[in-house]
């Protein structure tokens, strides 16, 4: 049997209605490929599968019967299906007209290319970050501390700038909610890392790694545009800290260990120690001055001293 273009791989994981939208919208908008949909149910109680499985009959389900990681989860999918090309993809998007279309017809003309992103925007239309620079020891400090306004640019250094412009671009990482990768470099690369993601983080960026390691290339196609909700496959809870974000914090440790060494581990351990006291001067400061509530203010800092704690913690 001849393989599709592309396999398609969603974890459905409590958001049925996000996931719902999203499968109409990539039936509708692809028209020149082949390609399978595989859905990983991550153990949801099967909260609208029915209706999914009534409306879409060509997909395929995988039905975990306890929580996977997000690497774990799509790693599933990347072990069985068969295709061409494979596409790690977030339940939480909206397609727009020919965006997977674009992405295997950019991949077939660019056969170094062992990764690629799309274009990714923000509900209002507006541009999202899903192009970067590589991941630096300065950009964790900028990202965790509190800047003020005149310094904010420091934050957008790791952003590459590519995600911007409207042609295509070599960059160092793209974005997870949205990453086509070669059948050929995924054999050579390997599945995600699932250390890195057990709920969703860093994976996407040692996946990019890893390719430019093997001698792939890793790329940005803009023509192929998609609606990222942002997050909302992840809330955070209400209360307590912030326990997603402390999670992005120990990938990172991981991440910086993996490619780095532990010097740089280290390093970044301190950062998480060292801004402690800065940021919870600033966010005190942002209480006593009435802009921010008494319980952001607990979830914030009760954030910031898990991520605190995790830099002192031997597990990463």
């Amino acid at each position: 049997m001849k393989k599709p273009d592309l396999v398609i791989s969603i974890v459905n994981h409590s958001n049925p209605e996000l996931l719902h939208d999203c499968l109409r919208t990539l039936y509708a908008t692809t028209r020149d490929i082949t390609f399978d949909v595989w859905i990983v149910d991550n153990a949801t109680g099967g909260r609208g599968v029915d209706a999914m499985r009534r409306d879409f009959p060509q997909v395929h389900w995988l039905f975990n019967t306890e929580r996977k990681g997000f690497s774990a989860n799509h790693n599933q999918v990347l072990r069985q299906a068969r295709g061409r090309h494979f596409c790690i993809f977030n339940d939480d998007t909206i397609v727009h007209e020919g965006a997977f279309d674009a992405l295997v017809r950019f991949m077939d003309e660019n056969p170094r290319v062992g990764m690629a992103g799309a274009r990714l925007l923000n509900v209002d239309g507006s541009i999202q970050n899903c192009t970067f620079r590589p991941m630096s020891l300065a950009g964790q400090l900028f990202d965790i501390v509190f800047l003020p306004r005149t310094l904010h640019f420091l934050k957008q250094l790791a952003v590459d700038p590519a995600q911007y412009g409207h042609e295509e671009a070599r960059v160092n990482w793209v974005l997870g909610a949205c990453i086509v990768v070669r059948e050929e470099a995924l054999a050579e690369v390997g599945l995600l890392d699932e250390a890195m993601s057990p709920l969703g983080n860093t994976e996407d960026t040692d996946w990019c790694a890893r390719a430019w390691q093997a001698g792939w290339e890793v790329a940005f196609c803009p023509e192929a545009v998609i609606t990222h909700l942002t997050s909302r496959s992840f809330r955070p809870s209400e209360r307590g800290p912030d326990k997603v974000r402390i999670e992005l914090w120990r990938t990172r440790l991981a991440y910086f260990r993996k490619h780095h060494g532990r010097l740089h581990e280290a390093a970044l351990r301190a950062i998480l120690v060292g801004t402690l006291p800065y940021n919870s001067a600033v966010l005190t400061q942002t209480l006593l001055r009435g802009r921010m509530s008494l319980p952001e203010y607990r979830k914030q800092l009760s954030t910031f001293m898990g991520i605190s704690r995790m830099g002192l913690s031997a597990r990463v």
